[in-house]
């Protein structure tokens, strides 16, 4: 039997380490930009974030006050809420539409919508099916005093929204509205026609790039030079924005050839999606899609997915952010 060999001081190699060993890692998180850095940093990474996003609200939503006088009018059997922050923006661009003496659109002082629009249309919502798809939305529910609804399962694609929704009755001719979320979501719009609903989307915001897209170039360039080779992903837009923005700079192949290389972490099947739509396999998705989840199973991942690539990445930093 032959004496397995070790390294020159004749001991074994020490085991790959369960954190990012100092490296950077990408991240395009906007709104959470500065939580997703702490994380990183907690697990031995530096973070080089890079947003790719600004919600924009949508000036004299009429849609929205649309929706509202047609829900206290019973012309809604269910409505879907896709996000916390747009559940709380449609309740203040949609409450206008139901306070007394107002038509439409007024608000208060502080730009919010008047208590007593509030109060009208969380009773009109109470008189109808809410299907949320997470716990933010349901969270901005329980603000209002709404505990009767029904939460999608994970992990909280288009496919499970119309799992829940279907497993609450027949949905011929059921009048549905749905709550976007920056941009459409065609395949759920689809699936709910196909069993026969009539689908109203209510845009409350969209997604538009960062006002300063320099740290966004800077990164993307830092990746195609082989400078970053962990890279996080957390949303449908990150992807597509990102690579907008890839193709101005004509980085396009190069970006797709460093991240083929390197760590492309999605945070869920919606994000992988995108990701395969622009040509990129990312190497793996968290248990649940979350972004502690996303960071953890990054940082224990990482390292062991580089040597398999053949890929050292950049060279350890001092834990700080770039």
């Amino acid at each position: 039997m032959s004496t397995p060999t070790h390294p020159r001081n004749d001991r074994p190699s020490p085991p790959a380490p369960s954190d990012f060993a100092g490296r950077r890692v990408i991240c395009f998180e906007s709104r959470r930009a500065s939580e997703m850095a702490s994380l990183i940093q907690r697990y031995g990474g530096v973070p080089v974030t890079a947003p790719t996003l600004r919600e924009v609200p949508i000036d004299r939503n009429e849609r929205a006050l649309d929706f509202a006088r047609r829900l206290a009018g019973a012309e809604f059997d269910l409505v879907i809420l896709m996000t916390g922050v747009g559940t709380r923006a449609l309740v203040a661009e949609a409450a206008p539409a139901l306070e007394p003496n107002q038509g439409g659109g007024a608000s208060d002082g502080d730009g919010g919508a008047d208590a007593q629009g509030v109060s009208l249309l969380a009773a009109a919502l109470s008189s109808v099916q809410i299907v949320v798809r997470g716990p933010k939305p349901a969270a901005a529910l329980r603000e209002l005093g709404l505990t009767r609804f029904t939460t999608v399962r994970e992990p909280n694609t288009w496919r499970e929204i119309v799992e829940a929704v279907s497993a609450l009755g027949d949905l011929r001719g059921k009048r549905v509205a749905v709550q976007e979320h920056g941009a459409p979501s065609h395949e759920l719009y689809a699936s709910l026609a196909a069993a026969g609903a009539q689908v109203t989307p209510v845009p409350v915001y969209r997604w538009a790039l960062p006002e300063d897209t320099a740290p966004l170039r800077q990164a993307l360039r830092l990746m195609a030079d082989g400078g970053a080779a962990i890279t996080l992903f957390t949303s449908r837009a990150q992807v597509e924005h990102a690579l907008l923005v890839a193709a101005e700079e004509g980085l396009v192949e190069r970006l797709r050839a460093a991240l083929a290389r390197g760590v492309v972490a999605s945070i869920g099947p919606v994000c992988t999606e995108a990701l395969r739509a622009e040509g990129i396999e990312p190497d793996f998705e968290p248990e649940h899609p979350k972004m502690g989840h996303l960071v953890k199973a990054a940082a224990a991942r990482s390292i062991e997915i580089l040597v398999a690539k053949g890929n050292q990445g950049d060279a350890p930093l001092p834990a700080q952010s770039s």
